[in-house]
């Protein structure tokens, strides 16, 4: 050592290893993302058949139209006739021109009531004949509406119709097709298949309910159970293809996403504004709804990542690092990071939105409509 420099001196403290650690992780992170490494598309739908539900309108519409732009074969459901029509022509002008597969895109509608178990069984099994005898390789499940307003200010039935056309819409949907995909085969006999894709389209009052939408919210909370479960349960299937005996697997791997917008721009949302109440408007002054063209790139380029749970938008994000919970992570470093930042931040959202409704109830009283 130079007798004229003083000796260099190392903090081998734990905090000092620690915050050494993160900006490393951080570092490494950043460069990988910079270089591009790690980006191969996940989620490729050229010459691939996808059903999207509620596809007439909306955040299924933009969806529709986006996977027909990169060359998928498109079936849209819904249950009106004419809203479907319309949507179809504006899917097929979406169509790829040129397309490197040499194989012409198809598209095809269907109205149907998806409420009713057997109203799914029955797409998946048309579109299936209608797909040279293969089930569809992508659903995307995106029906469904929202009444908002207090709980006790909603009538029952249309608690239960709530369940029933969020809820329930999409769980008979993942039912018939995962019915379709799950048949065991003897591998021998067939080629592996690329990987399916079941996609469900949540909400981020899965994550933090605001007052108003007491009859939507619980119906999205469901659906985000619901993707929780079948994300361990797909794995036994999975797993049935990594068997050395592979006497009797699945014919493919699935995955399972979920996408939590926020508000989105469509008529649906134009009706929720008629009916919501005051006091909701302003607890959810953050939500800047965007459009479904917006909301549809956003979650395809997640799901092209291979992401999971997929939000659109900062405030969302960081709802969900807030009630992330056991749910797994897109990035343990990314989410695990805005966990603890939002877990901070919504010490101070949920005692605000709590007091924000009672002084609305000091102001104005009950609503007009309960009884004295």
């Amino acid at each position: 050592m130079h007798p004229s420099l003083p000796p260099i001196i190392y903090d081998t403290s734990p905090t000092a290893l620690g915050i050494s650690a993160v900006l490393g992780v951080l570092f490494i992170y950043t460069l990988v993302k910079m270089l591009g490494l790690g980006n191969d598309n996940q989620f490729i739908v050229e010459g691939r058949t996808v059903v999207i539900t509620g596809g007439s309108e909306g955040m299924g519409k933009a969806v529709a139209c986006q996977l027909a732009e990169k060359g998928a074969n498109v079936v849209i459901v819904a249950r009106t006739l004419q809203k479907l029509d319309e949507a179809l022509e504006a899917v097929k002008g979406c169509a790829v021109t040129n397309s490197t597969s040499g194989s012409k895109q198809r598209f095809h509608r269907i109205s149907a009531d998806l409420t009713k178990p057997e109203e799914c069984e029955r797409i998946m099994t048309e579109v299936t004949e209608w797909n040279d005898g293969m089930p569809p390789d992508i659903v995307w499940c995106c029906a469904g509406y929202c009444t908002p307003g207090y709980f006790i200010e909603t009538p029952m039935q249309t608690l239960k119709d709530q369940m029933d056309t969020v809820y329930w819409t999409a769980a008979n949907t993942a039912h018939a097709i995962l019915k379709k995909w799950l048949v065991p085969i003897n591998p021998s006999h067939q080629r592996p298949l690329p990987r399916r894709h079941l996609i469900f389209t949540c909400s981020t009052l899965a994550f933090v309910p605001i007052a108003g939408y007491a009859p939507y919210s619980p119906a999205k909370a469901a659906m985000r159970s619901l993707s929780d479960t079948l994300n361990q349960e797909i794995e036994v299937y999975n797993g049935s293809r990594a068997s050395k005996e592979r006497a009797r697997a699945t014919p493919a791997d699935v995955k399972i996403h979920t996408v939590f917008p926020m508000g989105i721009l469509s008529p649906g949302f134009d009706n929720e504004q008629q009916i919501k109440p005051a006091l909701t408007k302003q607890l959810e002054s953050a939500d800047k709804p965007q459009t479904p063209k917006e909301v549809a790139k956003i979650a395809i380029q997640a799901i092209e990542r291979g992401e999971y749970l997929i939000t659109t938008m900062f405030v969302g994000n960081m709802m969900k690092g807030a009630a992330l919970g056991p749910s797994p992570r897109n990035s343990w470093f990314r989410d695990t990071f805005t966990g603890w930042l939002s877990n901070l931040v919504f010490l101070q959202v949920v005692p605000d939105l709590r007091r924000q409704a009672f002084n609305w109830g000091q102001k104005n009283g009950v609503p007009a409509s309960s009884s004295a």
